[in-house]
């Protein structure tokens, strides 16, 4: 049987985060310390995949194995850490082109035509 955290308390508890971040993005120095995630959420599909093939081979016995050696803290640190570089990659790349990777194979294959990636 499950022993976690009653179902009850874990919806307050999502509901009183999203109500933190709302009031802590009224706040101008919040907000533009913010601004930078946009440029992940515009990439979200390349960035999911990235971190998916990324976690899988650095965890799983067909890549690097090192789940069992993960302890929670250093599982953390690496995320975050992950997490950073994608959110400078994601930055970097927008700065050049209009779409993500996954985004701009995403549009071509649902409109047929391909779309302009380049700025």
């Amino acid at each position: 049987m499950f022993r976690g955290l009653n179902p009850a308390v874990a919806v307050i508890l999502a509901i009183g985060y999203a109500a933190l971040i709302v009031i802590l993005c009224q706040w101008p120095t919040v907000r533009r310390r913010l601004s930078s995630l946009g440029s992940v959420g515009q990439m979200a599909l390349t960035n999911y995949l990235t971190q998916s093939l990324f976690f899988v081979f650095v965890l799983y016995g067909f890549g690097l194995g090192l789940l069992p050696w993960m302890w929670p803290t250093l599982a953390l640190v690496f995320s975050v850490g992950v997490f950073a570089l994608q959110v400078l990659f994601s930055r970097w790349w927008l700065a050049r082109h209009r779409f993500g990777p996954a985004e701009w194979l995403w549009r071509w294959a649902t409109y047929g035509v391909r779309p302009p990636l380049r700025r």
